[in-house]
């Protein structure tokens, strides 16, 4: 699974883009590099691009690694985070509804999964026609 990140600042983002059959192991290297990023804090809402998963590793034990190591590193303690998921596949869902059970119970994190891109964007406050026009704004 190839997976890309960037943080924007400017737009309070963090953005992840992962596509192909998404490991855990390479989900969990992703969040480690973005709570990394000099520019990270823990309020900095996230949009994660799924359009292109096309499966989801199902290992149970791997899966309680990664939500142990995601509330270790991107866990707000100052107030609340967004957690926006664009997923317009079965696949993308699966995932999406896999990372929202991992935050329920917590009300710090808000998570919203939507099909379409411009609900997405819309939800971040974002004037962008595209995810695509954001990571090129990192690049």
């Amino acid at each position: 699974m190839p997976v890309h990140t960037e943080v924007l600042p400017r737009f309070n983002l963090a953005l992840f883009f992962y596509s192909g059959q998404v490991t855990f192991d390479e989900a969990r290297g992703a969040v480690a590099a973005v709570s990394r990023h000099p520019d990270h804090h823990d309020t900095m809402r996230q949009l994660c691009d799924l359009s292109e998963v096309t499966g989801v590793e199902r290992d149970f034990p791997e899966l309680m690694k990664l939500q142990a190591r995601m509330a270790e590193d991107l866990m707000s303690h100052r107030g609340e985070r967004l957690v926006v998921f664009y997923a317009p596949t079965s696949a993308g869902q699966a995932l999406a509804q896999m990372a929202r059970k991992s935050w329920d119970g917590l009300d710090i994190v808000l998570v919203r999964v939507v099909e379409r891109e411009d609900q997405a964007l819309a939800l971040l406050g974002l004037k962008h026609a595209a995810i695509a026009e954001l990571f090129e704004l990192g690049a």
